[in-house]
């Protein structure tokens, strides 16, 4: 086990980070970086870094999550009854078994230890990979001390089965120092101050300061890692001694000769090597990524209740209100034929305005869990937006249906027979996946959630200005090309035309299709006046259906290409 103590605010976490394999945010990583002889490009598989943001999917389970990073990084080699039996074990080593079903959003217990619980699970999810090296980003800040031990204890552990355990501490208790063997304490240049054994209750540590001319006088009853602070300067007194340079004293010391020996000993019986069968990138096939990804992705729309179904409710809502609003209107007069023009162009806004807003806090939610696995390397990024993508599917089908199944027949529109009813659900399904595409799209486009939904508000007010039904498509002038470029005037076309149609030129004498009081045809006046045509159906529901794959594919792109939607430090 080795502490790194020391260094400035940041040193400690971009040492870390560097060791771990990871690239600076700032600047660039130079050197070789060898675990056994075995070199970066395939030692990376066999590290965990617990990062100090305990970031995870809150509507899976402990074992859920776990049983996630198992599947993805344990590789094909480990069957399933053995990863099972992995992550029971390490469940069990990290005291969450009484917590292992539980939803992470509900993490808490009686005593209020949420953040210990939180911090194991973090510690968890790498240990399910079985690394044969833990990095760990200050694993005990924040914690009292009955949670500072119980990690380090369960890190101590974790070090006696044969896993090398390298954490950042900032400002320990000489208890907490001694559950490690080794320190590397660092400048606030970020050079080496000194690196070796820590001993019991830090003696080591303290004699090599204490020996160290010019170095303040140590009283008995300050803390050894105080005046080891103190002393490089970095503690809370100013020094008041004059400054030396901590990293040629360590180096002119015997402790630096012994360990540069050390090193250069187990390098003469270290070759440089590969491992086998760790060529590719992921430990797992692509499809199994996939498969994996879009499976945690489902849970987390099935039990998200304020987002799933509280949009399938205000589904049923919108559409009782609307229903028993426009109840059996019929074609009485023109007011009547606008109040069922109307009730289309009503129940087409709320539904996709909706719909395109929603999203975006849903992902916004889950970026940071996703930015710490892709520093994981769990999966490919591309499965992320096509799990959203494929699973809400089945939701919008759901959602529409009730809509169209409720609203419409009680209103009476687009019921005349089932094939109208099937068509009518499909356009407005085919709709409202396009226009949640469009704000998955602008969500991956804006660098901020508050941006996209600025963003999709406005986009949508224009669409929704411009879709030819409160200014007609005579009469729009420096918008047409927004009109041409709007799906909602593809969907409300097509609808409109499927709930009004009426083959009016085969009509006779006893014709059933709808008249005005004045004798002209329902179909007929709404054609000319909004452009409809029924023989447009097939192509304005074409024409609907590549701009959903155009946003969906879009987004996508957004996705792997804009800087902004990788994390940091990969």
């Amino acid at each position: 086990m080795l502490a790194l103590l020391g260094g400035s605010r940041t040193s400690k976490a971009t040492l870390l980070k560097c060791l771990a394999g990871r690239k600076p945010l700032n600047g660039c990583l130079t050197g070789n970086l060898n675990a056994n002889g075995i070199s970066a490009g395939t030692f990376s598989r066999l590290i965990g870094y617990v990062e100090k943001l305990d970031a995870h999917q809150p509507y899976l389970s402990v074992r859920e999550t776990l049983q996630f990073s198992a599947a993805l990084r344990l590789g094909q080699a480990i069957s399933l009854t053995n990863r099972c039996i992995h992550v029971e074990l390490v469940l069990n080593q990290l005291g969450l078994m009484p917590y292992s079903n539980q939803l992470v959003s509900s993490l808490c217990d009686a005593t209020g230890r949420t953040f210990e619980i939180a911090k194991k699970m973090t510690i968890a999810v790498e240990l399910a990979a079985n690394p044969s090296i833990l990095f760990l980003e200050e694993p005990i800040s924040g914690l009292d001390t009955a949670g500072t031990l119980s990690i380090l204890n369960i890190l101590s552990q974790v070090s006696d089965s044969g896993c090398v355990i390298i954490a950042s501490l900032t400002h320990p208790n000489v208890r907490a120092l001694s559950f490690f063997d080794q320190a590397l304490i660092l400048t606030q240049e970020g050079h080496e101050a000194y690196f070796g054994s820590i001993g019991s209750n830090c003696n080591e540590l303290l004699d090599y300061f204490v020996s160290i001319p010019n170095s303040p006088y140590y009283t008995i009853r300050e803390s050894p890692i105080s005046f080891v602070m103190r002393t490089l300067g970095l503690g809370i007194k100013n020094r008041v001694n004059p400054p030396q340079n901590f990293a040629e004293i360590y180096k002119a010391s015997s402790s630096h000769d012994i360990t540069k020996k050390e090193i250069s000993s187990m390098k003469k019986l270290t070759k440089t090597r590969t491992l086998k069968g760790l060529s590719s990138t992921y430990p797992t096939p692509y499809s199994q990524q996939a498969s994996l990804v879009l499976l945690r992705t489902q849970r987390f729309l099935w039990r998200n209740v304020q987002y799933t179904f509280g949009r399938l409710t205000g589904c049923m809502v919108i559409a009782i209100l609307m229903g028993s609003l426009y109840f059996q209107i019929g074609y009485n007069d023109v007011y009547s034929v606008a109040s069922r023009a109307l009730y289309i162009y009503m129940q087409v806004i709320l539904i996709g305005v909706i719909s395109a807003n929603n999203v975006i806090p849903q992902i916004g939610t889950d970026r940071l869990v996703y930015f710490r696995e892709r520093r994981a390397r769990m999966y490919h990024p591309i499965f992320y937006p096509i799990s959203w993508a494929v699973g809400e599917i089945p939701y919008f089908l759901i959602a529409t249906l009730v809509v169209v199944g409720i609203g419409n027949s009680m209103a009476g529109i687009g019921t005349g027979s089932a094939s109208d009813f099937l068509l009518y659900w499909l356009v407005l399904f085919v709709f409202t996946l396009g226009v949640t595409y469009f704000g998955m799209m602008i969500t991956f486009l804006a660098p901020v959630p508050t941006l996209a939904a600025f963003s999709v508000s406005i986009v949508t007010s224009m669409w929704v200005s411009t879709s030819g039904v409160v200014v007609v498509l005579s009469d729009i002038r420096f918008y047409r090309w927004m009109y041409w470029s709007n799906p909602f005037q593809f969907a409300i076309n097509v609808i409109t035309t499927i709930s009004f149609y009426c083959d009016t030129e085969k009509c006779t004498s006893a014709c059933s299709c709808p008249r005005l009081p004045d004798g002209s045809y329902v179909w007929d006046r709404l054609a000319n006046a909004r452009s409809l045509s029924h023989n447009r159906i097939g192509t304005d529901i074409l024409i609907l259906s590549i701009m959903c794959m155009l946003f969906a594919s879009l987004a996508f792109l957004f996705f792997i290409v804009l800087k902004h939607n990788s994390p940091p430090h990969m």
